[in-house]
Parts: structure tokens; C-alpha cells; sequence
């Protein structure tokens, strides 16, 4: 137990000299910029951690020598910074807020720009990340987008759209975020071939809206796969042409449709409310029915799998999630730093479900 304990100190204390080279090769590039100054290499130092004494540590140098670290005074013996910009900055605080923290707590101006050249450490981790070998088969992948404020030159909404699989093994998956102006069948093709350049060739089942020429982009690159439509999304569609005081009576049937044991249950279902409400609300009714052998193709797959289908509950989960965290910033100042702030998030999210699979 003692060697195992000392075997792990040792990955910890790896980890961490690996994250603070880091940060420091932001602030010399930030400095060098700021201050029209040139690099001269490193020094190597030591300095304790609350993890353990760090050795070697290699802390950038200018020519001039003028460059000094706001992680630690030049003898400083111990250091407590550990995680705390990228920690900060995943969970959506802005770039001078930070700097205003940072201040306070090591009383060491870090300017907004050095901030930003220290997140700046996950760009090519996230390059990797979404670029990474996916699995050939998925049970199921669900595609969703999200709007938040992004400038460019003008404040204005755009997308992300997510892919999130469901593994062969039950696990689910976090496949890719995708930045995109806006949110239309050609943005959700770039997904896919992403997808399929990245190894996926056999999905069986495919979830998303029903926005116009989608299934047709899915059909194209896997003519295999089934198509079905949100539920969730179907069912708020209705409500949101119904009146207020009938939405919950309304709800409630619809989700004796979705919540059905077999299809021919759904139907009947259906039937009904349709016979209830088709005379007072005929437009949502007749869309509704339209849609309904693809709302319900989940109805063909193992019951053990049909309510992670039809259901949106953890990509919606996710969705907050990040909307929360770049809700706290009034709107994003370039597209990097969304995939900054996304990406971060989306990592957390996945090392939780990693443990997760279908029940």
C-alpha cells in the first residue's frame, strides 16, 4: 500500500509540473507580446506543491530577464495555484474577472490578454479531442443544438449542435460539439461527415429535429440507419399551439403516447387524444400524426433501450449545463473562446458518464 501510495504522488505530482509549464508558457507569450520582448530559453527550478515537491521545473526566461511568473515569487518555495485558471475558466467566468482574482489573491496583475494566453493551453487539446477515432457502431446517436451570444464585429445568436452517442456497451458518449453560424441541413451534414471521417459507419438509429432536409443528409452518408424525431421537442411543439390552461391535460396524454409498453399501445393512445382534441386544435393534431411512424420508431428497438431513445433528458442535462456557465458572461468574444468554455464543460461531462450506461 505504501509503494502504491508513493506510485500515485508520483503520477499527481507529474500531472501538475505538466499543467504549471503550462500556464507559464502562456504568461512568457503574453509578456513577449505585450512587451515587444524575446525568449531566452528556460531555467529549471524546484518548488512544493500540495501535492509534493515538484523538481526541475522548467520556467520560461526573456533576454533582458525581465519576465516573472505570477504563479510564484522568484524564491518562493511553495505554490498553491494548481488548476485554478482553467478550474475558473470552465466554469464560465470572463477572462477580466478572473485577472480581478488572481490579483487579489497573489497581489500580481494578471492582465486579461495573459488569461486569455493561459486557456489558451486547451486550443490543441480540443483539436485532438475532436478529431479523435470514434467507434464503428453506436446504438444511437442524438443530435441537438444550442444558441448564445456570440460577437462578431455584432452580438448575435449562433449554434452549437452536439453529437452524443450510445455505445454498443451502453455507455454513453459525448461524441463532438460543432460551432456553425446557424443551424440548417448543411450544418448538421458537416456533422455527420465529421462523424463518419472519425470511424462511425454503422449507426442504427439516428435522433434529432425535424428541421427540413436532415433526414435526407442522414439517408445520404448512412442509407442504413433509421431516422426518428425528438419526442420532447414534438410534444412542445404541440403544447406551444394549445392554450395555457389545456397544456397540462395535454401533456399528460401525450406522454401516455410516448410512455406507451408497445407500439399498438402508443397508437391507440394517439388515437385518442386525437379524437379529444382534433375538432379544438386540428393543425397540431394533424402535424403530430404526420410525424408519427417517425416519432415512434424507438418502438422497434429492445425495451431496455427505447426510453434512452425517446428520451432527451441528458442532452437537455448537458445543454444547461454549459448554458449556465456561459450564461454568466453577457456574450463571447471570438468562437475560440466558446469551444474553450464548451469543451471544458463538455470533458467533465463525459469522465461522469464514462460511468454511466443503459438501465
Amino acid at each position: 500500500m505504501e509503494e502504491l501510495d508513493k506510485r500515485i504522488s508520483e503520477i499527481v505530482r507529474s500531472t501538475v509540473k505538466e499543467f504549471m509549464e503550462s500556464l507559464l508558457k502562456g504568461e512568457i507569450q503574453a509578456f513577449i507580446e505585450q512587451n515587444n520582448r524575446q525568449r531566452n530559453g528556460y531555467y529549471e527550478r524546484d518548488i512544493g506543491t500540495r501535492y509534493g515537491k515538484i523538481d526541475d521545473l522548467r520556467v520560461p526566461r526573456d533576454r533582458d530577464n525581465e519576465f516573472q511568473t505570477a504563479l510564484f515569487d522568484r524564491y518562493q518555495r511553495n505554490v498553491g495555484i494548481d488548476g485554478l485558471v482553467v478550474s475558473m475558466y470552465s466554469k464560465g467566468i470572463s477572462t477580466r474577472k478572473m485577472a480581478e482574482i488572481l490579483e487579489e489573491l497573489f497581489h500580481n496583475k494578471y492582465s486579461k490578454s495573459t488569461i486569455s494566453r493561459i486557456t489558451d493551453i486547451t486550443v490543441p487539446e480540443i483539436q485532438k479531442w475532436l478529431t479523435r477515432p470514434l467507434e464503428k457502431r453506436y446504438i444511437a446517436i442524438f443530435m441537438d443544438a444550442m444558441f448564445f451570444s456570440l460577437r462578431r464585429d455584432t452580438v448575435q445568436k449562433e449554434c452549437v449542435i452536439f453529437a452524443m452517442g450510445i455505445r454498443e456497451s451502453g455507455n454513453y458518449e459525448i461524441l463532438g460539439f460543432y460551432m456553425n453560424p446557424v443551424e440548417n441541413h448543411i450544418a448538421y451534414r458537416n456533422v455527420l461527415m465529421g462523424l463518419h471521417e472519425r470511424g462511425v459507419e454503422e449507426p442504427l438509429l439516428f435522433i434529432a429535429d425535424g428541421l427540413p432536409g436532415i433526414e435526407e443528409e442522414i439517408k445520404q452518408l448512412y442509407p442504413r440507419a433509421d431516422f426518428q424525431l425528438w419526442t420532447v421537442h414534438a410534444s412542445r411543439n404541440f403544447e406551444s399551439h394549445v392554450r395555457v390552461q389545456e397544456r397540462n391535460d395535454i401533456d399528460s396524454g401525450l406522454k401516455s403516447v410516448f410512455l406507451s409498453r408497445s407500439r399498438e399501445e402508443a397508437l391507440d393512445q394517439f388515437n385518442m387524444l386525437k379524437d379529444k382534441w382534433s375538432l379544438k386544435y386540428p393543425k397540431p393534431v394533424y402535424n403530430m400524426e404526420k410525424n408519427l411512424s417517425i416519432l415512434l420508431k424507438y418502438y422497434e428497438y429492445p425495451g431496455s433501450i427505447r426510453r434512452s431513445k425517446h428520451s432527451t433528458n441528458l442532452i437537455e442535462r448537458m445543454n444547461k449545463e454549459i448554458r449556465r456557465r456561459i450564461k454568466i458572461i453577457d456574450s463571447l468574444p471570438t468562437e475560440e473562446s466558446a469551444m474553450k468554455i464548451i469543451y471544458l464543460r463538455v470533458a467533465e461531462i463525459n469522465e461522469r458518464w464514462s460511468l454511466r450506461t443503459l438501465r
